[in-house]
């Protein structure tokens, strides 16, 4: 794909299926953010489905009451940590998958919240039908930037399915912040990974959001400062899955 700037996303295991193509020759970075996050959009769902929770049963209880951040760590404040913690259980057939339950139901917290986490974009593209392989394929080239990212299907299980998804919508959600160019001062890092350092983190935060484009950059960063991520990663996986690797620290020169 040398020269060629474009996203591909192709692969179908079980009800899955998607298979999608944007030529980003001449396009604009928010033509790129729009791109990964309709990729991201498409794919994520599955990636905590094919986890091994029971996804429904985490939707069932993630209702907060209102909208914006407040009703996100309003309805974390007003159970206790072991009373969220024995409902996420019931959705567990393992309890090594708590991290993946603790993720979805920040996502959904988030997202029936109306509260924006991932990077915005105010263009509009239509991608083109990608032929389905016998494989999941995340193919990318922008400007300097690349990303290959492919699993084989033959004797695949459905964790294996996740992680590759994980890892993709990772780089989705990362890589859209980049293009976005969004950058701003995060209050909250590097603190013990609690439910009650998670809702003093955005309690501290909500006052000095804007309402700009830059506050989904500080609420992930905020959340991930504590130990986080409202969004489907590998690393939500290696406890359940220890031979799934966690996303690498991104250096001087991240690659996808």
């Amino acid at each position: 794909m040398a020269g060629n700037d474009e996203i591909i996303f192709n692969g179908a295991y079980k009800d899955f299926k998607v298979g999608v193509h944007f030529d980003l020759g001449g396009r604009t970075a928010d033509e790129v953010v729009y791109a990964l996050g309709y990729i991201g959009s498409a794919i994520e769902p599955h990636a905590y489905r094919f986890s091994g929770i029971d996804t429904k049963e985490i939707e069932a209880f993630a209702n907060p009451e209102g909208t914006g951040l407040k009703a996100v760590y309003d309805f974390l404040q007003t159970k206790t940590p072991k009373a969220i913690q024995a409902a996420l259980a019931e959705a567990l057939p393992k309890d090594e998958l708590m991290d993946v339950a603790e993720s979805y139901l920040l996502n959904r917290l988030l997202k029936r919240a109306g509260v924006r986490f991932t990077a915005e974009s105010s263009a509009t593209l239509t991608p083109q039908e990608e032929e389905i392989g016998d494989h999941i394929a995340f193919i990318a080239k922008y400007g300097s930037w690349m990303a290959i990212k492919k699993l084989g299907l033959e004797k695949v299980q459905d964790y294996e399915v996740s992680a590759i998804l994980c890892s993709t919508n990772h780089t989705l959600v990362n890589k859209g912040f980049d293009f976005a160019g969004t950058k701003a001062d995060v209050p909250v890092i590097g603190k013990r990974k609690t439910l009650g350092n998670l809702c003093a983190a955005l309690t501290e935060l909500a006052p000095k959001l804007s309402g700009g484009s830059e506050d989904a950059f500080r609420i992930i960063k905020a959340m991930e400062g504590v130990g986080y991520r409202p969004y489907a990663s590998p690393d939500m996986l290696t406890a359940a899955y220890p031979d799934i690797k966690p996303p690498k620290m991104r250096g001087r020169k991240p690659k996808g």
